[in-house]
């Protein structure tokens, strides 16, 4: 059994705590942040700095566990919270000199406020974060985790290097998909990248020999892995990538580089699913219920729901369509009561 670890933990300026790890340093950085959040009571997301004394002391991003060591001092980096709208809220817009033409311009990925949601309820695929300032390796399953283990061991005692399998580079990659999914379908060429060189970090000894970088291979790998696990995407009928597909695109441009849809920076739910138990047709009859509801008096907990409900399709609308907002406002008369 390891021998317990103790921690210093700055949690802001002037305050500081000490924390104690019975079982010794966890095997990833994630497991650190979970026993912070535990034995002091932290609840915000954060990211973890660790004293670097390469660099006279500095704070430098923790993106290993194998940079501290007992009595080392970590420091909480606190993200930006991002606020979360309600579904179908509409901030008010800033006042620019073409809003007066506003409903000649055709609607697109984050061109009316009220697609820009970062959470929708009623679905299972929904996302709560966007894209995290440190991107944490996912434990792989247990018996990858004892070879890389042992692996590990051996190049920090020696420096030898391991040429993985195909089965142990199937399983590694496959779970890095999954956790990059969690927060994007179409990570930019920096985020592949940010993710392959968490990788080597976390484990050394899957640095590649006669690379620049150490993780070139691996990123590419990446890369390969998340367009065959698009393609699955899609015939599970993840609305995000089916919106992509050829079948949607016009018939004269129909080209697999042509008008891809991909979130904007600040989205985090850019194409939600339905919500449970509803389907296209459905939502259809319910936005023509609306049309009816809206002209009701006294009726304001009935269209909210309604579009609280109906935001998903809405969303798909605006993305897929693209319409005039004129157009769409005509659509979902609602907007105007619910805002």
């Amino acid at each position: 059994m390891a021998a317990p670890v103790r921690l210093r933990i700055i949690l802001g300026e002037n305050n500081s705590q000490r924390l104690t790890l019975q079982d010794g340093i966890p095997e990833t950085v994630d497991e650190i942040v979970q026993h912070i959040k535990r034995q002091c009571g932290v609840e915000a997301h954060f990211r973890l700095q660790f004293m670097d004394t390469e660099f006279d002391n500095e704070f430098t991003n923790l993106m290993s566990v194998s940079e501290i060591q007992d009595k080392s001092t970590l420091k909480l980096v606190f993200d930006p919270v991002v606020s979360v709208l309600p579904c179908g809220s509409q901030p008010p817009p800033a006042s620019s000199p073409a809003s007066s033409q506003s409903s000649n311009v055709s609607l697109s990925s984050g061109s009316l406020y009220d697609t820009d949601i970062l959470s929708t309820p009623d679905s299972t695929s929904s996302r709560s974060t966007g894209w995290p300032l440190v991107f944490l390796v996912p434990r792989f399953p247990y018996d990858c985790e004892l070879q890389l283990e042992k692996a590990n061991a051996a190049f920090k005692e020696s420096g030898t290097l391991l040429n993985p399998d195909i089965r142990l580079k199937t399983a590694i990659l496959d779970s890095l998909a999954e956790a990059i999914v969690q927060y994007k379908v179409y990570p930019s060429d920096s985020e592949f990248e940010e993710v392959a060189e968490a990788l080597v970090s976390s484990h050394p000894c899957l640095k590649e020999p006669g690379s620049a970088t150490g993780y070139g291979g691996w990123k590419m790998s990446l890369k390969y892995k998340l367009a065959n696990y698009r393609r699955k995407l899609k015939g599970l009928g993840c609305p995000e990538v089916e919106l992509n597909s050829l079948t949607n695109k016009p018939a004269d441009k129909c080209s697999p580089a042509y008008g891809v849809k991909k979130p904007r920076k600040a989205e985090v739910n850019y194409c939600p699913t339905y919500p449970s138990g509803e389907s296209a047709e459905t939502l259809v009859k319910m936005r023509e219920t609306l049309l009816l509801e809206v002209r009701k008096k006294n009726n304001e907990g009935t269209v909210a729901a309604m579009m609280k409900k109906t935001f998903a399709h809405r969303r798909q609308e605006v993305i897929r369509d693209a319409p005039l907002i004129a157009d769409f406002k005509t659509r979902w008369p609602a907007l105007s009561v619910y805002v």
